[in-house]
């Protein structure tokens, strides 16, 4: 396995629910989507922060070693996940709550159960719903984040990634396959824009943070307030506009190369 890939995968990689813990000091988790139950890779709810800011979370875990990244699908969000997913951003747009997404997930659950129960629709209208958010948004990289699974979260005014983080189409493994054996999964990091750094450039990424820093669970949650603060000047009708520059500006780039 790659370097890159052993150490987003590490057992000891920052979690969701750590920096959750400490973004919100009081939080109530939303459970289940009130059809097909609780997905347990999803920390989901409703909290304060310490200077009694209001927000919604939504954060995705692998779990640390063998007995909850079985319990957590590997954080492969099954359509329990995204439908909870999908309620608490109903809420945060109806309440007025900003929305911090938080990720580390290989992409989302390919299994037959979740295809027959609407996968595909449950992903479609988690995109919508965060594209259409009156209310800022803004999502966190920690590790991976791959296909529509991480998409679904991504459609956001603020992009902030881990300088070792990925986000892309595909996982890499993915890509290398679909090259058939063309490119290693190192060489498929660099090939298409999935680093942090790569993202940056392209407009994509926003804020990219060091990993090795001592301080990480607090300088994020600072710059995710800052992010916030900044955001909460502009109305609904531009936090709208500029989500939907940000990734035009990203797609007009892309024909050029």
């Amino acid at each position: 396995m790659d370097e890159r890939l052993r150490r987003l995968r590490a057992a000891d990689r920052i979690s969701a629910p750590t920096v959750i813990k400490a973004l919100l000091p009081t939080m109530i988790r939303q459970r289940g989507d009130r059809v097909l139950g609780d997905d347990q890779a999803l920390t989901a709810g409703f909290g304060r922060t310490a200077q009694q800011q209001a927000l919604a979370v939504l954060g995705v875990d692998r779990g640390h070693d063998l007995a909850t990244r079985r319990q957590k699908n590997g954080g492969a969000l099954t359509v329990a996940g995204y439908r909870t997913a999908l309620r608490v951003v109903n809420h945060a747009e109806k309440f007025g709550m900003p929305v911090i997404s938080l990720i580390n997930m290989p992409g989302a659950d390919a299994s037959p159960k979740s295809e027959r129960y609407g996968q595909s629709q449950a992903i479609a209208d988690l995109i919508a719903a965060m594209g259409q958010l009156t209310v800022p948004n803004l999502v966190v990289f920690l590790g991976e984040g791959h296909s529509g699974g991480a998409l679904a979260f991504a459609n956001a005014n603020v992009m902030m990634m881990l300088d070792d983080s990925l986000f892309n189409v595909a996982s890499p493994e993915a890509v290398a396959a679909i090259l058939h054996g063309q490119q290693t999964v190192s060489d498929a990091i660099d090939l298409l824009p999935m680093t942090a750094d790569q993202l940056k450039k392209r407009g994509l990424a926003d804020d990219v943070i060091d990993h090795t820093r001592p301080d990480l669970v607090a300088l994020l949650c600072q710059q995710i307030l800052t992010r916030v603060t900044d955001l909460q000047g502009l109305s609904g009708t531009a936090l709208i506009a500029q989500r939907e520059a940000k990734f035009q500006t990203f797609m007009d780039w892309w024909p050029v190369q």
